[in-house]
């Protein structure tokens, strides 16, 4: 018992963590559910977490999906992660992502480890290891412990003490990174390509999917296909047809999507914020339309997927105002925003036009009337100010959300620390830091130069 019980606390830090999306994986973080709260899942590859936002679902119809897709998922992996799925939840529907009939095993590695290590042991988990991992991979696999136990070398302070944002994790992550992928060509295929070994993984989703009595949806989003892929898409197509599957073919809906090739996508394959936008709105109004399901916003038990909500708007709130580069505007954004701690410090002598300019927009920001006047610190937590000092003799170590925020006044210029890490900006200007409440971290650090010469410093 007492060797389960070491074993079980080591693992917890050594496991495998996911070096993308939100560190761990989507099942790990799908175990955090209540039991019976997921009404949509959405299964497959990358191409299905970087395309379905279940907030935009939440916040827009109250629709409790959840996103499984995992990195180089074939419809074998699948199959196993909505078996896993459902011990616990019963989803109404199930869309699944078509990119898996593009893959015949598991060439990258690291693809493989993401769609095993994540599993609670179990008969299922021994059968998904048997599925897919070939013999000389089996046993490490299965005990997990020779695959993680060398992390000894690359562990961080996030592998002893998880972000608590990860438990609002729903499987998907903005990014911002954007690639012109050019024009998607559409290929008038007559004919049909077999899909081969993952056809009969996806027969068995299928059958799975009605003994269970939940929908089942087939769904591509844009993305560079070659004339091979769309081939097999048909052959699914085909597939669906046979069963009365609806397919929701996504690369047919390109201008009904608005969808824009040089600003929707990180790289020929995968959508980026902007056109996972555009996805998910359709998909939350296509199952609305079509599904009778009911609005959970506001129901008991529900308060995850408003939290998911929270911290993505958060998140979107936050890459918006690091676009900024004007002190006015950036200040104009400041302004109501909830659940933000703000540290304002004005460095050296602003010119009496510039101070006249900038007088009002601080005042509504909460910065008080002295701030202006001299050198001084300004801390501001939604409006109401938490301390206000001259830069002369001042030093204040304060929390702020889960943080620690050190201000001091040291060699003739003010330190702005949270975390042991220094914030300073600007020599002659206005250093702002942006900390968010919700997230727990540092949102933005930007110096605007006092007379206006030159771009911010982030």
């Amino acid at each position: 018992m007492a060797a389960a019980m070491l074993y079980s606390a080591l693992y917890g830090v050594f496991s495998w963590k996911d070096t993308g999306g939100a560190y761990l994986t989507n099942m790990e973080t799908f175990y955090g559910l209540e039991e019976d709260v997921a009404d949509v899942l959405f299964c497959g590859s990358s191409h299905c977490y970087c395309s379905v936002n279940p907030a935009i679902l939440w916040g827009q119809h109250g629709i409790a999906g959840y996103n499984l897709g995992i990195s180089g998922q074939d419809f074998a992996g699948t199959y196993h992660g909505i078996r896993e799925a459902l011990k616990t939840q019963h989803p109404r529907v199930i869309c699944l992502e078509m990119y898996g009939s593009a893959f015949e095993g598991y060439e990258d590695k690291g693809n493989l480890y993401r769609n095993l290590l994540g599993y609670k042991p179990s008969l299922n988990y021994w059968n998904a290891v048997n599925a897919l991992a070939n013999e000389e991979e089996k046993q490490a696999i299965l005990w997990k412990w020779p695959i993680i136990h060398t992390r000894y070398a690359e562990l961080t302070e996030q592998d002893f003490r998880p972000d608590t944002i990860s438990r609002t994790y729903m499987g998907y992550k903005p990014e911002y990174v954007y690639e012109d992928i050019g024009e998607i060509p559409l290929y008038q295929v007559t004919e049909s390509v077999p899909i081969g070994y993952e056809e009969e993984w996806l027969r068995k989703i299928i059958e799975l999917t009605r003994e269970e009595g939940i929908e089942l949806i087939f769904f591509q989003v844009p993305y560079l296909a070659n004339e091979q892929f769309q081939k097999r898409c048909r052959y699914m197509k085909e597939i669906a047809a046979e069963n009365g599957i609806p397919v929701l073919d996504m690369m047919e809906m390109l201008d009904e999507l608005g969808m824009d090739t040089a600003q929707d996508f990180m790289d020929w394959g995968h959508l980026n914020e902007y056109g996972a936008r555009k996805v998910s709105a359709y998909m939350g109004q296509y199952l609305a339309e079509n599904y009778g399901l009911e609005d959970k916003r506001g129901t008991e038990g529900y308060g995850l997927w408003d939290e998911n909500l929270k911290v993505w708007r958060h998140q979107v709130q936050n890459h918006d105002l690091q676009q900024i580069t004007d002190l006015g505007s950036y200040l104009t954004n400041l302004v109501n925003l909830q659940d933000y701690t703000v540290v304002l410090i004005a460095e050296g002598e602003f010119p009496g036009e510039a101070v006249e300019g900038l007088r009002e927009k601080l005042a509504l920001t909460g910065a008080g009337e002295s701030f202006l006047a001299g050198e001084s610190v300004c801390v501001v937590k939604d409006g109401a100010v938490l301390y206000e000092s001259p830069k002369e003799g001042c030093f204040r170590f304060m929390g702020i959300g889960e943080s620690d925020l050190l201000l001091h006044a040291n060699d003739g210029k003010m330190h702005i620390i949270v975390d042991r890490v220094e914030y300073d900006r600007v020599e002659y200007g206005i250093a702002i830091v942006l900390y968010d409440n919700v997230l727990g971290m540092v949102a933005d650090a930007v110096g605007f130069p006092a007379w206006g010469e030159g771009p911010c410093v982030r």
